[in-house]
């Protein structure tokens, strides 16, 4: 029988990694696939996928803290659930509780990392193999507690890193309080801010909360956004920026120039030195980020947005800047 492994993030990678390897051992009926070492080079992810859910027959989703609050990891669950019973699905929890769940995952009963949980997992999947295939209670339990000090071996082997996890569950995917922890971890002595809308920034806890932290640091900001009549911004924010006048400055330029060469929200970080630049997919309220890879595109977007802050258009204080209503 196929048992897929869904993933999603570095410690979940490894957990799966190492559940397909082993799920065997104990039920050798058992077909483990993980998209990451199951897919061969130039097969349509997709495609693969979607076949690969039709044939499956049992639903492995992986957990771990960083993953639990992962809108993508919801999504996926909802997918698996869609083309294999409800019942036939555990979200394997990795160092989190099954109260952590939410969403589509909390529908599902949860297999925690535990010796006991494991082997009624076990059973669970050997009951939805082929009667030709299944194993006898007593082989089952025999087989799993020969093979289970391997998978403990392996998981507990498992080290956490922060640094290589997002909150989204993929690594190159940025949410926007992940951003807000890059840029106060870094030494960042100048940072731009190109936003269509500075409330929607202004707004968020995570911005105030970096913002103040970094201008305590020395930090210049710049915002560059476009001269649309009313600019609005939380009060709490402008009150902060008044205590550092020469530290905050905002660039309004032109509408139709702005829009020409800002398709979306960019943040730089050090754009005078060793330069990082993020820019924010249009895909969800919630705000997701990408850095621009390759060293020609983010040198493109530094000199292109470099030439927009130095054109003869005025800065102003945020003393200057409306304060945010409810109409907003």
């Amino acid at each position: 029988m196929k048992v897929f492994l869904s993933w999603s993030g570095e410690m979940s990678q490894k957990v799966a990694t190492a559940l397909r390897d082993w799920l065997p051992l104990v039920i050798q009926s058992v077909k483990p696939f993980i998209s990451n070492e199951d897919i061969d080079k130039g097969v349509r992810w997709s495609d693969m996928l979607a076949k690969e859910l039709n044939d499956t027959s049992f639903g492995i989703i992986c957990i771990t803290p960083y993953n639990v609050n992962s809108s993508w990891m919801n999504f996926e669950a909802g997918a698996i659930s869609k083309a294999i019973d409800r019942a036939q699905i555990s979200p394997f929890l990795f160092r989190i509780e099954p109260a952590n769940l939410k969403g589509p995952l909390s529908q599902f009963q949860a297999t925690r990392y535990d010796k006991e949980d494991i082997l009624r997992l076990l059973m669970t999947i050997n009951e939805r193999a082929d009667p030709a295939t299944q194993l006898s209670h007593e082989l089952l339990k025999t087989e799993f507690d020969v093979w289970w000090p391997n998978l403990k071996s392996t998981l507990d082997k498992v080290t956490d890193n922060p640094l290589g996890e997002n909150d989204t569950g993929y690594r190159w995917l940025l949410s926007a309080s992940r951003l807000h922890q890059i840029q106060g971890s870094q030494d960042c002595k100048e940072i731009w801010v190109i936003t269509p809308n500075l409330y929607q920034h202004s707004r968020d806890p995570g911005v105030r909360n970096t913002f103040v932290a970094n201008l305590e640091r020395g930090t210049i900001y710049r915002f560059i956004i476009p001269s649309s009549g009313s600019v609005s911004i939380e009060e709490d924010l402008r009150e902060v920026s008044d205590k550092y006048p020469k530290q905050v400055l905002v660039k309004q330029i032109p509408l139709n120039d702005f829009h020409k060469i800002a398709v979306t929200d960019y943040v730089i970080l050090n754009p005078n030195d060793g330069f990082h630049v993020f820019l924010e997919l249009p895909i969800s309220a919630e705000g997701y980020w990408i850095e621009v890879d390759g060293d020609e595109a983010t040198l493109g977007l530094v000199a292109r947005f470099r030439e927009l802050a130095e054109q003869a258009f005025p800065c102003i204080n945020l003393q200057n800047v409306a304060t945010a209503t409810v109409s907003h």
